[in-house]
């Protein structure tokens, strides 16, 4: 990150201003080969998709970035993947271009970390639900345990080479899954891959189908968080132990750093403190834009009403002008704050929380 830009950032943010962002998260497309129960990405229209020169009006509009998360759906069911993040290098110039895959398309996968050509910036997130048996039965035929390992393979093979990074982001979804998660560490950690753990919600603001566009608010509990139905918080509380102690395997120092952050705060809200720890404040519609597929913008992933579109509009009446805009940050301000990992790290890096937490 550039430290002046952060600075500024953190500065803005403690007092309430509005910086410009600075961490992009991209859905590239709602399109997805998955059939997880959890999501609802494969039961809606996929409706308009950016299309190459729309990628680079619409970050042409934002500017320069510091991390750039794409993600979908699944993001290599688009064809022009390639086009989609060197437009965004090339326009924007994050330092970090972090992508979440299902891993069901090796081939793709592997063919964009070769051909990228500041390949050094890629971070990759392969995604898993426990093992073998649990991970089909949740995802469906088109996208296979078996798959998601061959891609984390193809991946680990250009790693030196490349200079790329390679991790799998293990969803728990249910008691079967947390068993799975010694398992699934045992078989990726043999490839050198590094495991991070997320709870399942009870439901996805972002992905369900009945909520998209609407503010769900009752997923967003003071002091808590809610579980997938399928888990158990006496199971979760234990398992979030075990992460606190696995926390100095990572080999990152600043990754380290961050988990036990999260994973501190995520274990006060499992139970039930009346004023957990820590809490920083949020900075979405501040240094955290999200982008639809279409270029809109929603408010958060637990908010997903949109206070404007970047293809249609202009950034200054995105960002600074529309009174929708102002609301919904009025709302944000007034959150009690969500616990979600994706929603979390930014707001504690770009508040400063992380450095004094």
């Amino acid at each position: 990150m550039r430290p002046i830009s952060l600075a500024l950032s953190i500065l803005k943010n403690r007092v309430g201003a509005v910086p410009r962002p600075s961490w992009c998260t991209y859905l590239v497309t709602y399109r997805c080969n998955a059939r997880c129960k959890m999501c609802d990405s494969w039961r809606m229209k996929p409706g308009d998709e950016l299309t190459i020169p729309d990628v680079r009006t619409v970050f042409g509009k934002i500017g320069t970035l510091d991390i750039v998360r794409l993600s979908g759906g699944e993001p290599f069911l688009r064809l022009d993947m390639l086009d989609i993040a060197e437009t965004i290098l090339e326009v924007s110039r994050p330092s970090v271009i972090h992508i979440t895959t299902n891993g069901s398309f090796p081939d793709r996968v592997e063919e964009f970390a070769k051909r990228f050509s500041k390949s050094s910036r890629l971070r990759f997130m392969v995604s898993f639900d426990g093992q073998k048996e649990e991970h089909d039965a949740n995802r469906g035929q088109e996208v296979l345990y078996d798959y998601a390992v061959e891609t984390c393979k193809r991946l680990v093979a250009l790693r030196d080479k490349k200079g790329i990074e390679v991790s799998a982001n293990h969803t728990v979804i249910s008691g079967q899954s947390l068993d799975d998660n010694d398992g699934l560490r045992r078989d990726l950690g043999a490839l050198g891959i590094e495991v991070h753990s997320v709870l399942a919600y009870s439901d996805s603001a972002m992905y369900g189908a009945k909520r998209r566009g609407t503010r769900a608010e009752d997923l967003i509990i003071a002091g808590g968080y809610p579980l997938h139905p399928k888990l158990k918080e006496s199971d979760v509380l234990g398992f979030i132990d075990r992460e606190l102690e696995r926390v100095k395997e990572f080999r990152s120092p600043a990754l380290r750093w961050g988990k036990r952050y999260y994973l501190r705060g995520l274990k006060q809200r499992l139970q039930g403190a009346e004023n957990p720890r820590p809490n920083p404040r949020c900075v979405e519609l501040r240094s955290h834009i999200r982008l639809l597929p279409d270029g809109s913008v929603p408010v958060c992933q637990f908010n997903t009403e949109r206070v404007g579109n970047l293809l249609k509009q202009s950034f200054d009446e995105v960002w600074y002008q529309s009174a929708e805009t102002k609301k919904s940050r009025e709302w944000v301000d007034r959150c009690v704050g969500c616990w979600a990992e994706c929603e979390v790290m930014p707001n504690a890096i770009f508040t400063g929380d992380l450095l004094m937490g």
